[in-house]
């Protein structure tokens, strides 16, 4: 199908064949190079068609841009000469824009600028593929991992034209463009491309004080520029308004209340808050809390994605399994349990030397199965399959009081323990198929939570002390109000004991590792499975570190397993050469150490 370049034709599809319309007898073949093939976009001044170069063997698409200076005939025809002047200053100002940044590779080149009578003409390279817009509404939300790589690949591109003094002016879905895509499924491999540089603006060396025509698509446009002051950080201002639109799948201008952007709370799945304070920092009003250049946001973004380890120690225990592990407030001490029924308190960098609690008159009679600090790092709590909590002052090394049954009950193995974050409470899980929760400080109970019908494996805290979570042998998480001890919600999927659970600091996922070798990730408020990290073992253990990016997961094949817990992506693998019972990252998250069970505990460090 040949397409009439006529802007007055009445029929302008015409047989492939054709040299002149049928219907007005134009000439159908520009400037004996280009036919047009259908219209793909239509504004107040231009038209925009999909063409094919009947010049080139190969007769590459291309697209050209064609400039009405009185505007489309019969629907928006210009009202005044002053808005011909700025729409042709704009095409002229577009063809310049890509003449000089359409050599990067995700930037279209401009192949070709002309005037034939009445009309101007802009030929740009096409790019096959679907914009952004187009893939929000067929393959819905993006995750954080999508987000993560849209930033990665269009900010390198904004660094480029800022550099060469350029705003862009006009960011949003539609003028981004994944070069390839196929519609069937996210493709990783498409280059994301910038194009409508038709609204960009080049700074002068010598700038005048005075305000720019308003333009760009008002629900994107960042504040000053709305006052006719674009500055290079409007675009990111843009970028950020892009990407929350792409989370939520909501207009931006429902998004927005006055001045404050209100996203978070209509996400289907959560983010990182490392994410969100890149986004938060993006969408400022104010330009001089705004991030003022890509290089800055990029920088941000690079340092919340996955680090690399190397061993550092390996603290050797005697050969007797190790069960459980956790890091002193200092980072340097590391204090191990295990099937030796012993308390040990290591100092890195001192070998395999160590310091034993309590001993055989004031330690456990059963191996020691849990060990958690208190978040000020003045009090150890451990738990045994003696059927006993033991609380310890660090700095003493000695034994405060024992928590155990009362007349005679028999309570089960000690399975696990956390504490709350202000150290006022503490949670076990034990044998007898229920989490008891006490006060900390005086070690009084303040009730029992039932619900499981098999052993409490594990339990965790939510960063305020209000939820608390525990996973069981029955294969299933449940939720508890720490407060009046309700059961809030029971998370099933797992086809084997839950081992352990862990909540990320910021309080919008849980994590849970099983037998079945998986980890499954939750959203915790609405108890929605997110996804699930396959294991080729099961899975004994699992930690987050500190910032949110990492979690770690101890396998029976001998390995961790780093991921984020946000993208889903496997970060790497660090390996033990013994089955991993217990993770642990240190408070600061530079160091991670793994109660091994051959008797080792490995320590590494974070080298980035």
């Amino acid at each position: 199908m040949s397409y009439c370049y006529n802007p007055s034709c009445q029929k302008p599809q015409n047989p492939d064949k054709n040299k002149f319309c049928q219907s007005c007898g134009a000439k159908l073949i520009l400037r004996e190079h280009y036919r047009l093939l259908k219209q793909i976009g239509i504004g107040t001044f231009s038209r925009t068609f999909l063409a094919v170069d009947e010049d080139i063997p190969s007769k590459p698409f291309c697209v050209i841009k064609q400039f009405l200076p009185v505007g489309i005939p019969g629907q928006n025809a210009a009202q005044n000469l002053s808005e011909i002047e700025k729409a042709s200053t704009l095409f002229s100002r577009e063809a310049l824009q890509l003449d000089k940044l359409g050599k990067h590779p995700q930037i279209p080149s401009l192949l070709a600028y002309f005037i034939l009578p009445s009309y101007r003409y802009l030929v740009q390279e096409y790019i096959e593929g679907k914009n952004l817009a187009q893939e929000l509404k067929e393959q819905g939300i993006f995750d954080e991992q999508k987000i993560r790589k849209l930033l990665g690949e269009i900010l390198p591109v904004l660094q480029f034209i800022h550099k060469n003094q350029v705003i862009h002016r006009d960011i949003k879905p539609e003028n981004m463009i994944r070069r390839g895509a196929d519609g069937s499924e996210y493709n990783w491999g498409g280059n994301l491309c910038l194009v409508g540089f038709g609204a960009a603006k080049a700074i002068s060396t010598n700038p005048t004080v005075k305000s720019d025509t308003v333009i760009g698509s008002p629900e994107y446009t960042a504040p000053e520029q709305l006052m006719g002051q674009a500055v290079f950080a409007s675009d990111i201002y843009s970028l950020g308004v892009v990407c929350i639109q792409l989370m939520t799948q909501l207009d931006p201008f429902d998004l927005r209340h006055g001045e404050e952007w209100l996203w978070q709370q209509h996400l289907p799945r959560p983010v990182s808050t490392s994410l969100t304070n890149i986004i938060n920092k993006m969408l400022q009003v104010s330009v001089q809390k705004r991030y003022h250049s890509a290089e800055q946001v990029l920088k941000d973004l690079m340092q919340t994605v996955g680090s690399s380890w190397e061993a550092l120690e390996s603290l050797e225990n005697n050969g007797e399994k190790v069960r459980a592990v956790a890091f002193g407030i200092d980072s340097q001490t590391v204090v191990s349990g295990g099937e030796d029924n012993s308390i040990k308190v290591w100092s890195l960098g001192s070998g395999s030397e160590f310091r034993t609690l309590g001993g055989w008159i004031f330690g456990h009679s059963g191996w020691v199965q849990a060990i958690a600090f208190s978040p000020d790092g003045q009090t150890l709590v451990s738990g045994s399959n003696d059927g006993t909590i033991k609380i310890w002052n660090l700095g003493t090394r000695k034994l405060v009081r024992t928590l155990g049954s009362w007349f005679g009950q028999d309570w089960g193995t000690v399975q696990a323990i956390a504490i709350s974050e202000d150290s006022q409470i503490l949670a076990s899980g034990h044998g007898d198929k229920t989490v008891k929760v006490w006060y900390l400080d005086s070690g009084k109970m303040r009730g029992f939570l039932k619900g499981h019908t098999a052993w409490v494996e594990s339990v965790a805290m939510s960063p305020d002390g209000k939820v608390l979570a525990s996973g069981s042998g029955d294969k299933t998480i449940k939720l508890w109000d720490v407060a009046t001890g309700k059961q809030l919600l029971t998370f099933t999927g797992h086809s084997d004991v839950v081992r352990s659970v862990a909540i990320a600091p910021d309080g919008q996922i849980l994590a849970s590792g099983s037998s079945d070798n998986t980890i499954k990730l939750w959203q915790l408020a609405t108890g929605d499975l997110l996804g699930t990290l396959k294991h080729p073992d099961a899975v004994n253990a699992v930690a987050i570190s500190p910032d949110g990016h990492t979690l770690v997961s101890g396998c029976r094949d001998g390995n961790m397993y780093l991921w984020n817990p946000y993208t889903m992506e496997e970060l790497g693998v660090l390996t033990q050469e013994a089955v991993v019972n217990a993770v642990t990252f240190s408070v600061d998250g530079q160091m991670l150490a793994a109660g091994c069970g051959d008797g080792s505990v490995g320590v590494w460090q974070r080298l980035s």
